[in-house]
C-alpha cells in the first residue's frame, strides 16, 4: 500500500501546477485522493499547511465503524453512529533522508488509536518526501539552533491540517489529540502552546529537536537553546501534556529530557512525564512495534480515558490489516 501513496501525491502535483501554468485558477484539491485501501481504510489526503502554495500530502487512517454522511448511507444502511475522536500523529525529520522520504505510517501507533475509535490523520509537512516545498522548520544550523522558530513553523504546517481535518463530518471536532515523535513530538508541543480548539491532549514521544549533534549520539545542538524553547513553549500551553521517553534513547536521553520538562512545568506548562525502562537497542524508537504498547499504552490509555475519554472500541481490535 505505501508504495502507491508518493506516486499518487507526485501526479496531484504536476496535475495542480499545470493547470496554473495554463492560467486555470484553482484552490490545491484538499480532501481525499484515490480509494481506501484494506488496511485500516489507509488513504491519501491532501490538506492546506503553513504555507497556501504548498498542500501537505497526510495518511488517513479510519476506524470500521465512525460515522459515515447521511448521504452515504441509504435508506437500508443502519443508523449513523457518533463521529469519531481525531489523533494527529507528527513525524520526526532527518536531513539525510528527508527529501526521499516515504508517507508516514507509524504503523503500530496509528493502529493502537483506530483500535479504539479513532480516526488518525499524519501529514507529512513542508519540506519532506512527496510533499515536497520548503523545509520551513530548518532554517538554522547545529552551530546556532532556532528550536523555538523551528517548532513554530512545524506547528504552522500542523495547525493547519488539524483544522481542516476537524471540519469533516466524521471528526468530533470536540476531542482531539495530537501526536509527536522526535522532531514531530518538538513541533506538537509548539502547536499545545497555542492551545488548539478541540484539542484535549498532546503526546510527546522522544520528541525533541537536533539530537545526534555532529553524528554523536546523546549531544544536542544547542541543549541550554532547546530548555530554554521548551520553557517558552510551557509558558503559554493550558492543553495537558504527556511525555514519553526511554532510558537508552540516543537522541535525546534522560538528563535533556528531564530537563526539558522541567522548564515547560516550570514557567506553567501541564505535563506527566514518563521515562521508560531501556527499550530495544535504541528507545527513540519506542513506537516503531506492537510490543512496546505494553510499555506505554496503560499511561496513555489512562490519560485519554481522563483527558478525552475513551470512544467505545473499534470493530478492528485484534486484526492485523
Amino acid at each position: 500500500m505505501r508504495g502507491w501513496l508518493p506516486s499518487a501525491a507526485v501526479f496531484i502535483t504536476v496535475l495542480w501546477y499545470s493547470q496554473a501554468g495554463q492560467g486555470v485558477a484553482h484552490d490545491p484539491p484538499y480532501g481525499p485522493f484515490g480509494p481506501e485501501g484494506p488496511r485500516l481504510r489507509e488513504q491519501l489526503w491532501l490538506l492546506p499547511g503553513g504555507d497556501p502554495k504548498v498542500p501537505l500530502r497526510a495518511t488517513v487512517f479510519r476506524p470500521r465503524d465512525e460515522v459515515e454522511p447521511a448521504a452515504a448511507r441509504g435508506w437500508l444502511d443502519r443508523p449513523a453512529l457518533s463521529p469519531r475522536p481525531l489523533a494527529v500523529i507528527n513525524h520526526g525529520s532527518d536531513e539525510a533522508t528527508r527529501e526521499a522520504v516515504a508517507m508516514p505510517v507509524f504503523y503500530w501507533l496509528s493502529r493502537w488509536f483506530v483500535d479504539r475509535g479513532y480516526v488518525v490523520v499524519l501529514p507529512q509537512r513542508r519540506g519532506h518526501g512527496a510533499t515536497g516545498g520548503e523545509l520551513a522548520e530548518g532554517r538554522d544550523t547545529c552551530a546556532a539552533p532556532r528550536h523555538r522558530a523551528a517548532g513554530a513553523a512545524a506547528a504552522d504546517d500542523i495547525g493547519a491540517a488539524l483544522r481542516y481535518m476537524a471540519r469533516q463530518p466524521f471528526v468530533d471536532r470536540s476531542r482531539i489529540v495530537v501526536v509527536g515523535v522526535s522532531t514531530g513530538g518538538w513541533a506538537s508541543l509548539a502547536l499545545a502552546s497555542r492551545n488548539p480548539s478541540g484539542v484535549r491532549l498532546v503526546v510527546n514521544f522522544a520528541g525533541g529537536r537536533g539530537g545526534h549533534a555532529y553524528g554523536q549520539p546523546r549531544k544536542v545542538c544547542g541543549p541550554d537553546l532547546l530548555v530554554e524553547a521548551a520553557g517558552d513553549y510551557g509558558s503559554t500551553a493550558r492543553v495537558p501534556t504527556l511525555w514519553i521517553y526511554a532510558e537508552n534513547d540516543s537522541y535525546f536521553g534522560p538528563e535533556i529530557a528531564t530537563a526539558m520538562v522541567e522548564a515547560w512545568k516550570g514557567s506553567g506548562g501541564s505535563a506527566e512525564f514518563v521515562m521508560l525502562p531501556a527499550w530495544g537497542i535504541d528507545g527513540h524508537d519506542i513506537v516503531a512495534d506492537r510490543a512496546a504498547w505494553r510499555a506505554w499504552g496503560p499511561r496513555l490509555e489512562a490519560m485519554l480515558a481522563r483527558e478525552v475519554a475513551l470512544p467505545r472500541l473499534s470493530d478492528s481490535r485484534g486484526r492485523d490489516r
